[in-house]
């Protein structure tokens, strides 16, 4: 089990908060800017052809077979997915097939019924330099994970699930990058965007009521997620600066812990779709500096 850190000298930050509540029939990722999420990987086009074609397809299944996988064996010894495996179609990682914006991927794992009460959820991106985006030990039942990620070059996705029995289960997914560099672009382009140092550790909360009394909460940290690959205009490499800890609590105790890396995108998002509601969300984030950020909003009104 994870034991959380309260020893740390650090600075604590209580971030300023923006709210959103909306209904259920919102879509999980409603706020993101990436395109609707497919569930199939029915067109697959990359860089490398311009066209989808039954070649590549064919291709890109063969690299979610873990048997012809050139990465699996070492990304599963490197990050403890040991024991016995299954990959499981039923534990679903739904994101687009085919992706232009690299350094901001949008994905939702889905979580079958008999799986909900997991022991430990890993994110593993099989062919970037940084595989593990996130790694969460729940504390309650949850049916979807949400994120943003990023993606080096075309590679599988990978969820793993680790059941009571300590079975993992694991669901993949192939994804094709058009244009190679998620993890190597600069967190903040000058240039086309507006770099707010000042907004660091900024925490916004979203949350749903969903069907049946069931809740989705989500949570957007201003944050660099810097990778350490990203070279500078004088040639200095930025060093990697990214948020490690997010935990998500209530007045009823926590609700999951996580471990979290570089790989997820700037100003990370996470989204979890809980069975039941929760009351006054708390949102405790520790980045590698030993910086906190904390913030605190009520569930909305049914």
């Amino acid at each position: 089990m994870y034991a959380r850190d309260t020893g740390l000298s650090c600075i604590v930050v209580f971030a300023s908060m923006l709210i959103y509540c909306a209904q259920s029939n919102a879509g999980p990722f409603s706020d993101f800017k990436a395109p609707a999420l497919s569930d199939e990987m029915t067109s697959a086009p990359t860089g490398k052809w311009d066209t989808p074609t039954s070649e590549s397809l064919e291709q890109g299944k063969k690299f979610l077979d873990p048997t012809l996988s050139e990465n699996w064996s070492q990304v599963r010894e490197e990050y403890s997915i040991t024991g016995k495996v299954i990959f499981d179609d039923n534990v679903r990682v739904i994101m687009q097939d085919f992706v232009e914006e690299p350094h901001e991927v949008s994905l939702i794992v889905k979580i079958p019924d008999y799986l909900r009460s997991i022991e430990e959820f890993v994110l593993l991106i099989e062919n970037n330099p940084i595989q593990e985006a996130i790694r969460i030990y729940p504390h309650r039942p949850i049916e979807a994970v949400g994120m943003n990620v990023r993606l080096e070059d075309d590679s599988p996705v990978r969820a793993a699930l680790k059941d009571s029995s300590g079975i993992w289960h694991v669901g993949s997914k192939m994804v094709f990058v058009k244009s190679p560099g998620g993890c190597s672009l600069p967190s903040c382009d000058p240039e086309t965007q507006t770099c707010e140092t000042a907004e660091l550790g900024k925490i916004l909360i979203s949350q749903f009521n969903r069907k049946a009394g069931a809740w989705r909460v989500k949570t957007k940290i201003n944050h660099p997620m810097d990778t350490g690959f990203v070279v500078a205009d004088d040639g200095d490499v930025v060093p990697s600066y990214y948020i490690d800890q997010i935990n998500f609590s209530d007045e009823n105790g926590t609700i999951a812990v996580m471990e979290t890396y570089a790989a997820l995108s700037t100003n990370p998002v996470i989204m979890l779709d809980l069975p039941s509601r929760g009351q006054n969300v708390r949102i405790n984030v520790r980045d590698i500096k030993g910086l906190q950020f904390e913030a605190v909003e009520p569930a909305p009104s049914m």
